[in-house]
């Protein structure tokens, strides 16, 4: 999708009745009074920013499944499970219905919940 298409989505998507021109009340909440182009970069940076997220923890699951450690298949979900160094850690496209898994006391990771996680992981 270019650049311009996603402007374009932005922009419907953030305006009454999606006519493209009048800001919505989600919009304001979130963006004030600014145009929608100022709004379109920051809302770029929240993308890029999750994106590369989304990229490292993939690259953090191919480096676990490169070491051999055992991948355990949820039985009710899309989850997939690794234990490495003591830790659990979680992945799937979707967030548990109640919110994060992650409880660090019991060495557990979910970085579908929290995925800002995979910058404290070195591998």
């Amino acid at each position: 999708m270019t650049t311009q298409k996603l402007y374009e989505l932005f922009v419907k998507n953030n305006t009454k009745g999606r006519d493209g021109i009048t800001p919505n009340a989600n919009f304001k909440r979130t963006y004030g009074e600014i145009s929608f182009e100022e709004a379109f970069e920051s809302y770029l940076t929240q993308v890029n920013s999750f994106l590369s997220l989304k990229k490292r923890i993939e690259e953090f699951e191919h480096f676990l499944q490169a070491e051999g450690v055992e991948r355990i298949q949820s039985g009710i979900s899309e989850s997939r499970y690794y234990h490495y160094n003591g830790i659990k850690y979680r992945f799937s496209s979707h967030v548990y219905p109640t919110g994060s898994m992650t409880d660090k006391t019991m060495g557990v990771i979910d970085l579908a919940g929290d995925p800002e996680l995979i910058n404290e992981i070195s591998f």
